[in-house]
């Protein structure tokens, strides 16, 4: 049986991180999010689908309760560039298993070299959820949402390297290991 890999649309980092602010604000609204994507969308489908995945990224979440009950610490980490890539790739991880199932399986290689090409992520995804097109569309969301996030890199062209840190917080850290539970 495939798994469902749900991640059809990219949401830019700085959008999702307002989404994100408002979520743990109490101030998260369909409205709210609606204009957040018409600030990088145009069309109502586009539109939608960003509703949709910003909803799954902030209010559906099943990280939230725990990022609402620490929300000034997770604020705090957001000001911290180190604590900010690991946090917001929590919050995509936890959200869609298509993406943790990508990291997960990137940092795997990522212990025994120092660069991943996306063929090789692609065929263990394709064992996974099937080889269609909404594969290497959700590869199209996720890698450069984690690129973005400051996860990874890509030197060039179909490679990826991990963005080496030196030093996360104990909390970021833990915010990071209940997104892969």
């Amino acid at each position: 049986m495939k798994s469902d890999i749900g991640i059809n649309q990219r949401i830019p980092i700085s959008i999702l991180e307002m989404a994100l602010l408002a979520t743990l604000d109490g101030q998260a609204s369909s409205d709210y999010f609606v204009e957040l994507a018409q600030t990088e969308y145009e069309g109502e489908n586009r539109i939608k689908k960003a509703l949709s995945v910003m909803n799954r990224l902030t209010v559906k979440n099943e990280l939230m309760p725990f990022l609402v009950e620490n929300a000034e610490l997770v604020k705090a980490s957001l000001r911290n560039k180190n604590d900010r890539s690991l946090i917001l790739a929590a919050v995509i991880c936890s959200a869609y298993g298509f993406a943790y199932d990508v990291t997960s399986t990137m940092g795997k290689y990522f212990h025994v070299q120092e660069q991943v090409i996306t063929s090789l992520v692609q065929d263990k995804m394709a064992a996974k959820y099937g080889s269609n097109r909404s594969l290497p569309n959700a590869m199209n969301c996720v890698l450069p949402m984690l690129i973005e996030a400051g996860i990874i890199v890509r030197p060039k062209i179909g490679f990826y390297e991990a963005e080496r840190v030196e030093k996360y917080t104990d909390f970021a850290l833990e915010v990071y290991k209940r997104a892969f539970l």
